[in-house]
């Protein structure tokens, strides 16, 4: 009897060590980085650009470190179905179909056999804009192995109201201008996208509503890992244009893990003029993360205060200082992982209009 007290007491321990390691493992596999690419030159304006030999070292350094590049609806699927991806899974996605990517991103893709996502907006393809691709050229990147997503007919943004529009008709028009696109897309391309980039990655409450209500997963310019911790309607993206080609920068994003967000008490994601302080208390499940070691910057780099709060859950509360500047406003925080050199990541964006309602 007492052998088997002892027996059934390893083995409750054991199972109890399993399940916490299956646990962890399913948490850390559950997530991909998603990269975001504009132009592929060095011609075309530096904040929204990588030159090619940039672009080069980046696909050389995922093949070199063991990352494998998937399909975005595919890892999509996954989050959607909460089954796991392996460790070093990554997305490749342009935003705006520039020619640029056409003539000097898709040989280098196709080379390799990388999957990739394209974000179209229709309007200035039909009108033949040189800076953009062709409806043949689209058709190639198809064939290649590439994606089609949407941006909306224009590449509108989603939160600004035209000049004459009344409250309510926003989104009406961008009802249509993401309708007309599908329409667009599948008369040109034989597509209908289920992927949709929000332009200048702004997004509020409506707009990804209407994201959602039209079947996409939407994605933004927000730092992190994509995972079920975010809505699948504004999802993380990695910026990798600008100041960020550098190779250098891409070992801590591609490593990111996603912080595990219970919830997000803010305001709403369109501020009023006079909010200066935008406030967001962050409730977390348990996980291999050092909350001690939060880390966190608004969208200019300046630190952005946090307060850990007591209570059986763990939480932080963050809290502007100095005050934020019109236009997007973005709490991005990092906290280590416990028992290896990864970051957990965590955004959250706000837009602060001017006295105008302008930004």
């Amino acid at each position: 009897m007492t052998r088997y007290l002892q027996f059934s007491s390893v083995l409750c321990f054991l199972l109890v060590l399993i399940g916490l390691f299956v646990s962890h493992t399913a948490q850390a596999a559950r997530h991909a980085v998603v990269l975001q690419y504009q132009h592929i030159s060095d011609r075309t304006p530096p904040s929204k650009s990588a030159p090619k030999k940039n672009f080069i070292q980046h696909l050389d350094y995922l093949e070199q470190n063991g990352y494998q590049v998937w399909p975005l609806e595919k890892i999509v699927k996954r989050i959607k179905t909460k089954k796991s991806l392996p460790n070093k899974v990554v997305a490749i996605t342009f935003d705006h179909a520039y020619i640029s990517v056409f003539e000097n991103a898709l040989p280098e893709l196709a080379r390799r056999k990388m999957p990739f996502t394209v974000f179209v907006a229709a309007e200035p393809v039909m009108k033949g804009h040189p800076l953009y691709m062709s409806w043949e050229q689209l058709k190639e990147v198809i064939r290649q192995g590439g994606t089609i997503g949407s941006m909306g007919l224009m590449a509108s943004n989603m939160v600004k109201r035209l000049p004459e529009e009344f409250p309510g008709e926003r989104i009406k028009r961008l009802t249509k201008e993401l309708e007309l696109n599908e329409k667009a897309l599948k008369k040109y391309l034989n597509v209908t996208p289920e992927l949709f980039a929000y332009p200048e990655g702004q997004s509020d409450e409506q707009s990804r509503k209407l994201v959602r209500k039209m079947g996409y997963a939407g994605f933004g310019t927000h730092p992190g890992a994509a995972s079920r911790f975010s809505s699948i309607s504004f999802q993380p993206r990695f910026v990798a244009t600008g100041t960020a080609r550098n190779v250098n920068n891409l070992p801590v994003k591609l490593s990111a893990l996603p912080l595990p967000v219970r919830s997000v008490k803010a305001e709403k994601s369109l501020l009023r003029h006079d909010n200066k302080y935008p406030e967001a208390l962050v409730e977390l499940y348990s996980g291999s993360y050092v909350l001690t070691g939060l880390r966190c910057q608004n969208s200019a780099g300046i630190p952005v205060p946090h307060y850990l709060q007591s209570g059986k859950k763990p939480s932080f509360l963050l809290k502007s200082k100095q005050g934020e500047p019109i236009g997007t406003v973005g709490y991005y925080c990092t906290a280590p992982h416990d028992k290896s050199s990864r970051f957990y990541w965590f955004s959250y964006n706000w837009i602060r209009p001017d006295a105008q309602g302008n930004w």
